[in-house]
């Protein structure tokens, strides 16, 4: 079935780009300054995931069950993303538990913030 919908495209689009960042080694990152924000760059990136996700169903129409749904299969993405670093043992990557805490932190964070632009745009119509 082909994705017709931009917002889907963007999110698979989006989804590919985090998997590939998740299996670059890391040393290729080096700068040792940027490390020290790294629960925060877990949380935004997902953060803009659990954005992305909620636009992309909004065209369908949203439900309580649609967003349950959504947060189900989001909650997945971020132990996926741990456990190709776990897998396939990438140099420099050391999946953690914070890591999957602080993502889930974010999608959440990103769904909220999605939904309430999408209440407030759509309140008078």
């Amino acid at each position: 079935m082909p994705i017709k919908s931009f917002r889907t495209q963007i999110l698979f689009l989006y989804i590919i780009f985090m998997f590939v960042n998740s299996i670059i080694p890391g040393f290729i990152f080096s700068t040792q300054s940027i490390w020290k924000y790294d629960k925060l760059i877990h949380f935004i990136e997902f953060f803009i995931l659990g954005f992305l996700f909620i636009n992309a169903i909004i065209d369908r129409g949203l439900n309580t069950n649609k967003i349950l749904i959504s947060i189900l299969i989001l909650a997945l993405i971020p132990l996926i993303d741990e456990g190709l670093q776990y897998v396939f043992d990438i140099p420099g990557r050391v999946p953690e538990f914070y890591d999957v805490v602080f993502d889930i932190a974010g999608e959440y964070f990103g769904v909220l913030c999605s939904l309430f632009i999408y209440k407030v745009k759509n309140k008078n119509g």
